[in-house]
């Protein structure tokens, strides 16, 4: 089921006998149904950024340029062919910011629009940590590596965050108080896009009814993560402006779960059957 939440924050819409007077919040309202881009496109073209930002670092990096081995890493690049690698892995990376600000902004959407959060929930955290393993043996040839959790633990925490400022929305402290613990609490876990992916998904949670400020805040949050690109990653928002409030016809909800832990499952044979074969 997805999401159709109901926002404590909604005011009534008032009736006469003669007219229906909406209420602010429909004024209000970020995005227009029709002409622009529905949900379901936004999210496959993430889900394309995110597969070439993985191909660089899993197939490229760690596979054809040895990168599990600092040694054998700069023997590769040294060659003429290891140079030819390097530059398609170098434009390949930047794609990797134009992935989770996509997430992150959707995912805002589905905590707003859900009928069951615990469920969306834990169907989130649930493939957090399918994807674990995958996620440590492709980016760190290990079962199980502390130095950084995958991202779909941010967009869990990030879910929770979203909970208690919902639940603390008339109480501006403890609402606050409870963004700076999930911050806190994606720093400490060390997942990728941590406290910056959860601040910014508390910010757009929190102008969900003003669109210019929502984008704003996501634009900065997003540009905070890629400040070694010099912020290229909030570019991203020139495609999510067009974003119509639309899920979109193909939804294919499922996929876009499986699809995270079984295609770095498959990088990883490839490199690991790929370094079989030479030896």
């Amino acid at each position: 089921m997805e999401p159709n939440y109901q926002d404590p924050a909604k005011e009534p819409t008032y009736r006469s006998s003669t007219k229906s007077i909406p209420s602010y919040r429909s004024v209000l309202k970020p995005e227009k149904k029709g002409f622009g881009l529905p949900g379901s496109f936004l999210k496959f073209f993430a889900l394309i950024m995110m597969t070439a930002y993985d191909f660089a670092v899993v197939i490229i990096q760690n596979g054809k340029l040895y990168g599990y081995s600092e040694l054998y890493y700069h023997m590769a690049i040294a060659t003429e062919e290891g140079q030819w690698w390097l530059r398609l892995h170098d434009a390949l990376i930047i794609t990797g910011q134009f992935s989770f600000p996509f997430f992150a902004y959707l995912l805002v959407e589905g905590f707003i629009h859900t009928s069951d959060f615990w469920k969306y929930f834990r169907r989130v955290l649930i493939f957090a940590l399918l994807s674990e393993v995958p996620y440590d043996l492709c980016f760190f040839n290990e079962t199980y590596d502390l130095t950084r959790q995958n991202p779909m633990f941010t967009l869990a925490i990030g879910l929770l965050c979203m909970y208690f400022m919902q639940q603390f929305h008339r109480r501006s402290i403890l609402k606050w108080f409870s963004v700076a613990v999930c911050c806190a609490l994606a720093y400490a876990v060390k997942s990728d896009f941590g406290l910056f992916g959860v601040l910014g998904i508390a910010l757009m949670y929190n102008f969900r009814k003003e669109k210019t400020l929502r984008i704003l805040s996501g634009i900065a949050t997003t540009a905070l993560l890629s400040l070694d690109l010099y912020g290229i990653g909030a570019l991203c928002y020139l495609l999510i402006l067009l974003y119509n409030g639309d899920r979109g016809h193909l939804s294919m909800k499922w996929f876009y779960y499986l699809y995270y832990p079984l295609h770095l499952t498959v990088f990883y044979l490839m490199i690991y059957i790929g370094a079989t074969l030479t030896a």
